[in-house]
C-alpha cells in the first residue's frame, strides 16, 4: 500500500528530481489523474457509499450528493415506520420519462427514478406523504485529489481495539476520507482505515487493531488511492511518462507508458467483476472431475 506522500516521492525519484522542486506540481496533478482513469477502468466501483434523505411529499425532484459519480441504486420506503425498501426502476431515456409523467400518479408509492442533468434525481409517482428518511441513493463515489502528506504522531494502540489515541492533536475531520495509519517501526505490517473521527487526539478504525499494545505507539498516516492496493504503483509510473514526455525523452516515456498501460490491463482483468466466475476459458482443458476419474477406471462395483 502506498500512501500519497510516499507515491509522490517515489515519482519524484524516477524522475531524477528532489520532491520539492516546482515541477512536483505537475506530477501531483498526474497521480490524481491516474487515479480517476483506474477508478473508471473496470466500469466497477471499489468504493461505495449511500446517502438518505427525506421524501416530501408532491416533490418530485431530489438534489444529488456533490460528491456521486455514478448512481448503482435508488430505494424508497413506503412509509417512515416502514422496514419494506423497494427498489426503483430506473428510466433511462428522457422521452419515456416524460411520457410516463404525462398523466402525474399522486397518492401512491413511488416505483420508478430518472437522473435528470447531473444534478437531480426525479422519482414516480409523486410520493402523497412526507417520509423520514424515505430516499436511499447507493452510488459509487468521485475519487477525491490528494494533496497533504503523511502525518507521523505517537499514539496508544491496544490490540484488538479499534480506538487509536494521540499524544497530540493530529487528527481532522476529513481524515475519515480514504486516510490510513500504519506502524513505522516494523512491528506491524497492516494498515488502519480511519473510520470515524472523534476529537482532535481520537479516532477510530475501520477493523481491530492487530499489533501489540502499547502506549506510545510510532505511528503515521496518510492518503491512500481507493483501489487495490497491488496498483497503487501504476499511478507513479503515469506520472513519470507523463514527465518524461514533457522533456521529449521518448524511451523512458514510453517504458513507463507501458508499465502504466499493463497494469491498467491487469486491473481491469481482474476486477472486471464483482464476482468470481466458475467459467473456464474456451480452448482450455478443464479439470478432471470424480466422474471422468470412475468412466476410465477398470474398477466395478464391488470389487
Amino acid at each position: 500500500m502506498l500512501t500519497f506522500t510516499q507515491r509522490k516521492q517515489q515519482a519524484a525519484k524516477l524522475c531524477g528530481i528532489h520532491y520539492t522542486e516546482p515541477e512536483m506540481e505537475t506530477i501531483v496533478l498526474n497521480l490524481n489523474l491516474a487515479d480517476k482513469l483506474f477508478q473508471n477502468a473496470a466500469r466497477r466501483p471499489w468504493t461505495r457509499k449511500e446517502k438518505t434523505t427525506n421524501l416530501v411529499a408532491n416533490q418530485q425532484y431530489y438534489q444529488i450528493a456533490t460528491d456521486m459519480y455514478r448512481v448503482a441504486e435508488v430505494r424508497c420506503k413506503q412509509a417512515t415506520s416502514s422496514t419494506v425498501i423497494v427498489p426503483l426502476e430506473e428510466v433511462r431515456s428522457e422521452h419515456e420519462w416524460n411520457r410516463l409523467n404525462a398523466f402525474p400518479s399522486a397518492g401512491m408509492f413511488p416505483t420508478h427514478f430518472f437522473i435528470r442533468g447531473n444534478d437531480e434525481i426525479g422519482i414516480f409517482p409523486v410520493p402523497a406523504n412526507n417520509i423520514t428518511d424515505g430516499l436511499m441513493v447507493a452510488y459509487e463515489p468521485r475519487i477525491r485529489d490528494m494533496g497533504k502528506d503523511d502525518v507521523n504522531f505517537t499514539a496508544a494502540v491496544t490490540a484488538n481495539s479499534t480506538t487509536i489515541t494521540a499524544s497530540t492533536n493530529v487528527f481532522q475531520p476529513y481524515m475519515v476520507e480514504n486516510w490510513y495509519i500504519y506502524n513505522t517501526d516494523g512491528t506491524d505490517g497492516n494498515y488502519y482505515k480511519i473510520q470515524k473521527y472523534i476529537s482532535p487526539t481520537k479516532v477510530e478504525i475501520e477493523n481491530n487493531y492487530l499489533g501489540v499494545t502499547n502506549a506510545s505507539a510510532s505511528l503515521s498516516m496518510g492518503q491512500v488511492p481507493p483501489y487495490p492496493e497491488e496498483y497503487h504503483e501504476a499511478s507513479v509510473f503515469y506520472a513519470v511518462f507523463k514527465f518524461f514526455a514533457m522533456r521529449k525523452d521518448t524511451d523512458s516515456s514510453a517504458m513507463y507508458r507501458t508499465l502504466f498501460e499493463d497494469a491498467l490491463r491487469q486491473y481491469q482483468t481482474r476486477y472486471g467483476n464483482k464476482t468470481v466466475s466458475g467459467v473456464v476459458t474456451p480452448g482450455r482443458r478443464r479439470l478432471p472431475n470424480i466422474t471422468d476419474v470412475f468412466a476410465n477406471s477398470t474398477l466395478t462395483e464391488g470389487a
